[in-house]
């Protein structure tokens, strides 16, 4: 019988250093469980977090660990007190939004281990309504389901989400393409390399770094003021966040920039992970030129340039959109879900929302 043990994640040097042994040890762990992602997250904790740690094993050093956090109930006394995964339930802390969420786990971890870590938080929780789990990994969520089932809560799926991805097995990128999106890319292209030479660089130097990460910045946030919205920049602790992972993690934060002459029209913000290249974030010069597709052109680079380098799959990551249905196929579904317990303020929840 495995031994599962929450305490206060207080000791944060302690909590990382036996993390970063079993991501050692893992199968297939992904970015999103790095000790840099790691250290990077728990260096943006409100002050007030009640975080706690989690690890199971049959003694010894931890076959299993994972992280929660319980926020205070929103509003006082009437709101809901829910517990969220690898999260603070903090909309602005996280935006940072991970993907492939799941239990950092030795590859001897089974399906019972996970299922009974997911018990054991709520079990140390029984002053919480809801328990929240975002963007799970297909075994994480049929842990958290099992969990459920003997725990007698009800569990509240809040969204699925495909993660499309980009095969680089092939001999080029570009071929697998349909006709039509070729032909699109192919006269963006000769249309920028009027301006001049069409390249693409990755950022290389803290100086280049630092200007491409400020580019990156200004093109996102102008794109989606064109929209009427804020951009995802606007958030000073998703940039802090992202800004402190560059520094733990330099080598594994890429900044791809692509010029027609000395025009920069695009930059990718991009994770290497093994084989696998993430793109977590963009931005784009739109023109009243509508053939120039700047998303098309910087990823298509991107793809060629990842692929000649070796690397294996190059993810656009979670979400509807055109151009990932158009440029990859997908590979994954992550959900999003809730734990409930029959509280009276779970039912009254449900009653106004009929």
């Amino acid at each position: 019988m495995a031994e599962v043990v929450i305490a206060p994640l207080t000791n944060r040097a302690e909590f990382l250093t036996e993390w970063e042994a079993l991501y050692a040890q893992a199968a297939d762990p992904s970015f999103f469980q790095s000790p840099a992602w790691m250290k990077s997250w728990l260096e943006g904790a409100p002050d007030d977090a009640k975080l706690s740690r989690i690890s199971a094993g049959n003694g010894g050093a931890p076959k299993l660990m994972g992280a929660f956090s319980v926020a205070p109930r929103k509003p006082p006394l009437l709101g809901l007190r829910e517990s969220w995964f690898h999260e603070f339930g903090d909309a602005q802390r996280d935006a940072v939004y991970a993907e492939y969420v799941d239990f950092l786990a030795a590859d001897e971890a089974s399906h019972e281990l996970r299922r009974d870590a997911v018990c054991a938080i709520i079990e140390e929780n029984g002053n919480t309504d809801g328990f929240v789990f975002r963007n799970l990994t297909d075994d994480m969520m049929s842990a958290v389901f099992s969990a459920a089932a003997i725990c007698e809560m009800s569990g509240r799926v809040l969204n699925e989400q495909p993660v499309y991805g980009c095969d680089l097995s092939g001999d080029d990128f570009m071929d697998g393409l349909s006709a039509s999106l070729q032909s699109k890319i192919r006269r963006a292209i000769r249309l920028y390399e009027e301006r001049g030479p069409l390249a693409a660089h990755i950022a290389a130097t803290p100086e280049e770094k630092a200007a491409a990460w400020d580019r990156l910045k200004t093109l996102h946030k102008s794109g989606w003021a064109a929209r009427g919205k804020p951009s995802v920049f606007d958030n000073p602790h998703l940039t802090a966040f992202h800004e402190r992972l560059q520094e733990i993690a330099p080598a594994d934060c890429h900044l791809f920039e692509v010029k027609a002459g000395d025009d920069v029209i695009a930059v990718l913000y991009n994770f290497v992970h093994g084989k696998e290249v993430m793109n977590y974030q963009s931005g784009f010069k739109f023109e009243e030129d509508n053939r120039l597709a700047p998303g098309f052109v910087a990823h298509a680079l991107a793809a060629q340039y990842y692929q000649k380098a070796g690397f294996e799959i190059y993810d656009l990551l979670a979400g509807e959109a055109n151009y990932k249905s158009r440029l990859g196929e997908p590979h994954a579904i992550l959900t999003s879900l809730v734990l409930e317990r029959p509280t009276w303020r779970n039912k009254l929840r449900s009653f106004l929302k009929r």
